[in-house]
Formats: C-alpha cells, structure tokens, sequence
C-alpha cells in the first residue's frame, strides 16, 4: 500500500480518496466508528466513509441490533470479507487480536490500507471533537443569530469600517435606508454610504476631524453632533459615534460608527430655546410698550404742532420734519414688537381658510410683482374651516408670499397651495428661487434672524417668528424646507374646526 502513495502525504490527505470500509470485530470503539461514518459534520475532517461488511463480530453481537448495521452483511473472517467485497480500500479491526495484527496486515492485498483497535483510539476521539465542534459552532451561530437580531433592531445606522473607512458590515436600518442589497454597500466609503442625498455625500472625503478619524487617531471613542439637509430641503441633526475595534494583540483592525437621527428631539429643543428667546422678547416689548410709546406719541404730537408753528425759518422747519420721520420709523418698530407683547388679544376662532388664501393671493397680484415672476394658486376642494385668526392669518400668508417673491433673482414661480392632508389643513408657499444655506436653514425661525437687512422695505427678522408662534398658538405646526438653487417652501399645517354639539366649534 505504501509503495501507491505519494511521498509525504498522510492518508486523509488525498482528496480523490473514498474508503469503503470493512469491520473486524465489535469490541470498543465500534459505536463510536459508526457514528464517524454517519456523521456528516465528520466530513469536515476526514474523507467520505462507507461501511460495506462486518466480520467477526466475537461475543458482543446485540450491537448487531444497531439500526446502522442491522442489514449489512457479517461473515465468519475478514478474509471471507474480502473476498466477498474486494472493493473494501480499509480494514478496522475491533476485535483485540493483537497478536494476529502482523499477520493481518501480511495477508492485505496493496489496495487495502489497515487500522488496529489500538489506532482507533485516534478516531474515537475524533469523533469526540467533532461532537465539541458542532456543539460550539451551534452555541457559536445561535450567539451570532442572537447579536445580528439586536443590532438589526437598533434603528440607528451601524457600520464596520476597516482603517481606510471602507464598509466591511451594516446593520439592517442602512440597508433599508439606502435601497440596496448589503452586498452593493460592502467596500464603499462609508461618507458615501451614510449619504441623505443622492447628489452629497455625506462628508467630505478629506474631513479629517468626523468621528471616525478621531477614533483612529487616539485610540478612543468620539462623537460629534452633524447637520445635514435632506433630498426634501429640510433640516436633519444626527449624533455620529467612532468607537475603535481591537483584536487580541490590541492592535486597531477596525472602527465600529453609529450614526443617530436625532432631529425631532433636537427640534424640541430648539423649539424650548426659541419659546425662551421670544419670552425675553415679550418681556422686552412690554417694557417698550409702557416706557417708550407715551413718550414716542408726545414727541409726534409736539412734532407736528411744531410744524404748524408760522415763527420757524424752513431750515428749523426741515429738521422737524425729519424728527417727525424718526419716530414714525420708530412707531413701526414698536408695533411690530408689541405683536409679541400682545398675541392672546387675537383669539383664534373659525375661520375660512380658503377664502383667506385667495383674498392674499389677489391682493399680491393686484400689487406689484416683479416681471417675470409668476404667482399661482392651487387650492383643494370642501377644505373645513381652521382654527385661526382671520387677521393674523392673512397677514401671514401674504408675508410668506412677500418673501417668496423677494427671494426671485430674476424670472421664476411662486406657488400657494391650500389642501386637506391627514386630518389638517395644509396652506404651502413655494417658490423657485436661490433657497436658503443651511446655517441659515438651522436660524430661520429666530426671533431678529434675517438676510434682507434692517430698514424700510427690508424687516427686522420677526416675521416667520411672529407666524411661528401664532400658528402654534393655534394648535398648528409651521414647516421650512429649502434647498441652495432649489427654492423654499413654508407650509402652514392648521388644525380643522370641529363640529360639536350644539354647532360650536371645537378648540
């Protein structure tokens, strides 16, 4: 049998051997072959067995019984075993005959390599690791199974990213997100990856100071607090954590990133902030209101009597008038203030929603509109009455369609919508102009924010702030999307008058 074997290969070795195996005997050990040759999780390590005849078996024969040799064939000797199955490429003797084990192998023919009882110990135990192996992987897979279903849950984006920030894993939310099988996203860069829009990664592939490369460079966790603007202009915040994989030599091999969404409670906050800022305003408007009004309406009555006055040369007379012009530039600063000190003096009540929108609309077409820019108006049918003031709401809707109007750097659209969405009334103002950055996105409903300037014609930062906090007055919501080179659009979402018993309405 040697002399067929190559040089220096060990008998599992040949990966073209199949062994047909016949058993001598059924003393220790045989069990354990049997479950060798039946065990598929064996193939692993050793080349396939069949068992073909048994021989010998000595006085053990209820193992005879076993299901897996209840049909094969048993002869006297091994010889007439052989000789029945000359097929049979290896021999395994159970019975114990030592003695007889160099006679055996004397009389086998070359093509029949030999086990005694004593090498089958190597088996048995073979078959002893093969049973811990499976038991580990098992415990292994259901580990793996059990980790995979948590971090699948995690509605956070979670990647592994080797040091070149190359995606090696996802969770399910990414690949939710993105639409695309795991595969097609493994080996990407991970700023293309996390991307909110197709046209923008989501960071500069030279950031060298994003979670992930801090994580890299210190060995550590980092964090970092993102905005970014959606496909659908508005402003998302996310919360990105870098935290350093190791392997056991403590050497860094990878970098675990969570990306989290944490716009809507990152908009409460801001929402608390800008209701403290327009506290402090309220505060300061009442003062004005009481400080500062008499005294302003003493200085105009007195202004305008000095004008009356025959005695004044026109050179005193012109620097009254322009006395008389200061405060009445101060009087429209006042009254835009004392909006903020007096807004419960306009109780919302039912109000018709589309009657308003069309009465702003015509009125901005009846003003003046800049050539080229177009105002149009789409309103849905059997819209419900809101919940508003009539005054206030006008005042809005044609301060938004200002706005809109101004943003035009030339020829361009400024679309008024009215419809029914989800149980409210949505009024939306869009236009096609240069749409705002998104530091300016992140400051719009500030109180004094404002790109225009300060002067006549140009505002003094109040107006969406003054729309923001009637509309939530009223139970609303008042949205921003933009988008640089792709317009705005403010959307008013006003909560339905409800018909109750007795024909009130519902607050």
């Amino acid at each position: 049998m040697a002399d067929q074997l190559p040089v220096g290969y060990c008998l599992w070795e040949l990966e073209d051997t199949a062994f047909r195996v016949g058993m001598m005997g059924t003393g220790a050990g045989f069990l354990s072959i049997l479950d060798i040759i039946h065990n598929p999780a064996i193939a692993d390590f050793l080349p396939p067995m069949t068992l073909v005849a048994l021989s010998e078996p000595g006085p053990e024969t209820d193992k005879l019984h076993d299901p897996r040799v209840a049909d094969m064939p048993v002869y006297p000797t091994y010889q007439e075993m052989l000789a029945a199955h000359p097929d049979i490429n290896l021999l395994i003797e159970l019975a114990g005959k030592r003695y007889k084990i160099k006679q055996i192998v004397a009389s086998l023919p070359d093509t029949v390599s030999f086990i005694d009882h004593t090498a089958s110990f190597f088996l048995c135990a073979l078959n002893k690791f093969a049973s811990i192996s499976a038991h580990c992987q098992l415990s292994l897979d259901n580990q793996r199974v059990l980790l995979q279903a948590i971090i699948d849950e995690v509605p956070e984006d979670i990647l592994l990213l080797d040091k070149h920030g190359r995606v090696v894993d996802c969770n399910r939310n990414v690949v939710l997100r993105r639409g695309v099988p795991k595969e097609e996203l493994l080996g990407q860069p991970c700023w293309d990856v996390q991307a909110v829009r197709d046209d923008m990664p989501f960071c500069h592939p030279e950031t060298k100071d994003c979670p992930f490369h801090t994580a890299l460079r210190t060995g550590r966790k980092a964090e970092s607090m993102e905005t970014r603007v959606s496909k659908e202009g508005r402003l998302l915040y996310f919360r990105e954590y870098a935290y350093p994989v190791y392997d056991a030599t403590r050497s860094l091999t990878h970098v675990m990133v969570m990306r989290r969404d944490i716009t809507s409670r990152t908009e409460s906050e801001k929402r608390l902030q800008q209701t403290e800022k327009v506290g402090v305003v309220e505060r300061l408007s009442a003062y004005m209101a009481h400080e500062i009004r008499n005294p302003l309406f003493a200085i105009g009555g007195f202004t305008n009597s000095l004008l009356k006055s025959p005695n004044l040369t026109e050179r005193e007379r012109e620097k009254v008038r322009i006395i008389l012009e200061e405060t009445a530039k101060l009087d429209v600063v006042l009254k835009e203030m004392i909006s903020f000190y007096r807004p419960g003096s306009d109780q919302p009540g039912e109000v018709d929603a589309e009657k308003i929108v069309r009465e702003a609309v015509e009125t901005m077409r009846s003003g003046f509109l800049p050539t080229g820019v177009e105002l149009s108006l789409a309103v849905g049918g059997g819209l419900p009455h809101v919940l508003a003031h009539e005054d206030t709401l006008r005042k809005g809707v044609m301060h938004l369609v200002t706005n809109a109007v101004e943003a035009m750097e030339g020829p361009g659209l400024v679309e008024v919508k009215a419809s029914l969405e989800k149980g409210h009334v949505l009024i939306g103002v869009r236009d096609t102009g240069r749409g705002m950055p998104q530091e300016v996105l992140e400051r719009v409903f500030s109180p004094f924010f404002s790109v225009k300037g300060v002067g006549k014609g140009k505002g003094y930062g109040l107006g969406l702030a003054l729309i923001r906090k009637a509309v939530e007055d009223w139970g609303g919501q008042v949205e921003v999307a933009s988008r640089e080179g792709h317009g705005t659009e403010v959307v008013l979402r006003l909560s339905p008058a409800l018909d109750v018993a007795g024909g009130k309405t519902g607050q």
